[in-house]
């Protein structure tokens, strides 16, 4: 091993990541995960039996990414494996290791989990569609995890799992885990929009972002990965003082993380009392009158069942309504059932992310009705 080889590897960080072994033409031949990069790298050369194939002879350069823990570190392992298809990696080529959720290319599309992957080939930019999917979301490490969350999630966005559309409708309806858009023609708009929700939660549930510290080279492989990039929701809270100085707020996340520039307040100016809906709905309409603001993907509520109806008249974009219980759960919900879905049975990322929106709405709510109260305070005195 050369000097510069072994500076290389001194330099590796101890933390969680993904490796690169590249040979003299700075081919990826091998990609690995690590919880400590620098000891999992080492390893290697101190032990090239441990391998079926002998390739550390070949090795002349090492890269590496960071990963915020080993599980982000497994999926990115396996995501840049069936990218660069390195020579001698004997697991992950095959595209049969994980699970992805897919919504069907039908008028109203069935929601199922598949082995199957949206796309195939080994160059990323020469791709195509092995199946007729309309979207296709992953890939999840844990298939128990994804099963999890589409049978709770289910509860609040009943969705169709049939591969065919019925003549009438399946015992599914009568549990009310789908709207039976098969026959029911009053149900097929609404079932559309419940998918839009789906969509916007999957998208979320599969947003473990990529870290910012990739290797030259390589980033082009990853373009458009990201299923959060622009993605923005909007968070949105009333506060008041047993019905007087009411106010709103509203926070924006973008990309899964608050962007503070664009977070606004609100005088509450045409509901008197204290009545929370009406407050929100005001709010609402107020801020969609911005059209130089640019619309979110998501709109999340903090309340239950009732706040929902604040929202009625917003067009096109997806609404949740949050109702928090203790610290860390909550009660999540939507127009399209009198059920709702526990946060704390949801994938972690994604519950995690409502309930930081839904408490920074508050938040913020709360200090902007503070502040209103200083001031006529002030005035007073």
């Amino acid at each position: 091993m050369d000097n510069d080889l072994k500076n290389k590897i001194e330099s590796l960080p101890d933390k969680a990541g993904v490796y690169f072994f590249k040979d003299i033409n700075e081919r990826v031949i091998y990609v690995g995960k690590a919880k400590n990069l620098k000891k999992r790298v080492k390893n290697h050369f101190q032990k090239p039996d441990q391998h079926a194939f002998d390739f550390v002879a070949q090795i002349a350069d090492i890269d590496f990414i960071l990963a915020d823990g080993e599980k982000e570190a497994l999926l990115l392992e396996q995501q840049f494996i069936k990218k660069l298809q390195p020579r001698w990696n004997v697991e992950w080529k095959d595209d049969k290791s994980y699970f992805y959720i897919a919504l069907s290319a039908d008028d109203f599309p069935r929601v199922y989990l598949t082995h199957q992957p949206a796309l195939k080939g080994s160059d990323p930019f020469k791709v195509e569609r092995v199946r007729p999917f309309q979207d296709c979301f992953g890939p999840y490490v844990s298939g128990c995890e994804a099963k999890s969350f589409l049978k709770e999630i289910r509860k609040i966005l009943p969705y169709r799992s049939c591969r065919d559309l019925p003549k009438k409708p399946c015992f599914y309806r009568d549990l009310k885990l789908c709207l039976a858009p098969c026959v029911d023609k009053k149900t097929k708009l609404t079932y559309l929009k419940a998918i839009a929700v789906l969509r916007s939660l999957f998208r979320i549930y599969q947003g473990q972002r990529l870290p910012t510290h990739f290797s030259e080279g390589l980033t082009l492989c990853f373009r458009g990965l990201d299923p959060l990039k622009k993605m923005r929701v909007e968070g949105y809270d009333i506060s008041n003082l047993g019905g007087t100085l009411a106010t709103g707020s509203m926070v924006v996340f973008e990309n899964g993380r608050a962007n503070k520039k664009e977070y606004r307040k609100f005088k509450i100016k045409t509901v008197r009392g204290q009545n929370d809906v009406a407050s929100l709905a005001e709010i609402l309409k107020r801020r969609m009158k911005h059209k130089e603001w640019p619309l979110p993907d998501l709109i999340l509520l903090d309340g239950g069942k009732g706040q929902l109806k604040a929202a009625q008249n917003v067009k096109n974009i997806p609404v949740l309504a949050v109702a928090k219980i203790g610290d860390k759960d909550g009660k999540l919900f939507t127009k399209f059932s009198k059920n709702y879905a526990q946060l704390s049975k949801l994938p972690s990322n994604l519950s995690n992310l409502l309930l930081q929106i839904r408490n920074e709405a508050h938040r913020f709510a709360i200090g902007y009705n503070k502040l209103q109260r200083v001031k006529i305070i002030k005035k007073e005195t």
